[in-house]
This record gives structure tokens, C-alpha cells and sequence, in this order.
């Protein structure tokens, strides 16, 4: 049931958070590095609470327990949504549609190494510790996004 819960609650809010994306398009240069940084923070904050708010979830009639796993996941993963489509459409608007393959492999790459290390990083040390690991890195993205804004140099 829990994998259910995590696996539905990311792929529908996720969803609807790129559903957004599209709207905010004009305004991503300013509107994406606010969206990285609160995913960060929302991550490390989970990192640091969830045990905590897991366990009064646990306390809870069963009933009330999928919609509050709903609420936790809700706001990660509608933020999650937005950077992959914003950014795939500024590349076509900058005419980066060259980087797209480069794009699309490092998104696979990172879900597969992320998909095996998550497990791992858990079991050791803690759900927590990935989840601060994993705010932490998201804001690795910030540059990044940052250099894509950039005019491409000639070859």
C-alpha cells in the first residue's frame, strides 16, 4: 500500500505540476530557480521531520492515513513537475534543440542511479538522509538552469 500511495500521489501531483509549467513558461527564468529552492527546502525539511510526521500518520484511523500521505507528497511533487518541461521548452525557444538527446539521457541516468542509490542511502542511513541529499542536490540545478539561459558559444 505505501508504494501505491508514494508512486500515485508523485506521478499524479508531478503531473499536474508540469500541467502548470506550461503556464508559467514566460516567467521561468525567474519562476524555476524559486521552484529548485523550494523543493530543496521542502526535502530537507521532510528529511529532518518525516519520521516525526509519520508517526502521528501512524497514530491515525486508517482512512485518514492516505489522504495526509497524500498531503505530504503533494507539494514535492507538484514542484517536481515543473523543471523538466520548462526546460525542455526554453531549449527549444534559446534553438538548443541539439542538447534535447542530452537533456532526455541525463534525466534517465539520474532516475536510474537515483532509483538504486535512494534504497541504499535509506536502508544505511536513514530515509531522512536521502531526502536531505536529495534537497541538496536539486540545488546543483540552479547553475545549471542558470547556464542554459546562456547563448551557446560557436564551435
Amino acid at each position: 500500500v505505501s508504494a501505491t500511495v508514494l508512486i500515485t500521489g508523485m506521478l499524479v501531483f508531478s503531473g499536474l505540476g508540469s500541467l502548470l509549467a506550461d503556464r508559467l513558461l514566460d516567467r521561468a527564468a525567474r519562476v524555476l530557480p524559486v521552484v529548485f529552492i523550494a523543493i530543496a527546502a521542502l526535502l530537507v525539511g521532510y528529511g529532518l521531520a518525516l519520521d516525526h510526521a509519520l508517526a502521528w500518520v501512524g497514530t491515525l484511523p486508517y482512512g485518514w492515513r492516505l489522504p495526509c500521505c497524500f498531503l505530504l507528497i503533494l507539494p514535492p511533487a507538484f514542484l517536481m513537475g515543473m523543471p523538466m518541461p520548462m526546460g525542455m521548452t526554453w531549449l527549444a525557444r534559446l534553438g538548443k534543440e541539439q542538447m534535447f538527446l542530452w537533456a532526455w539521457g541525463v534525466n534517465g541516468c539520474l532516475s536510474v542511479i537515483g532509483a538504486a542509490l535512494v534504497p541504499l542511502l535509506a536502508t544505511s542511513f536513514g530515509l531522512g538522509s536521502a531526502l536531505v541529499l536529495a534537497g541538496a542536490l536539486y540545488l546543483l540545478a540552479l547553475p545549471a538552469f542558470r547556464s542554459l539561459l546562456r547563448p551557446m558559444t560557436p564551435a
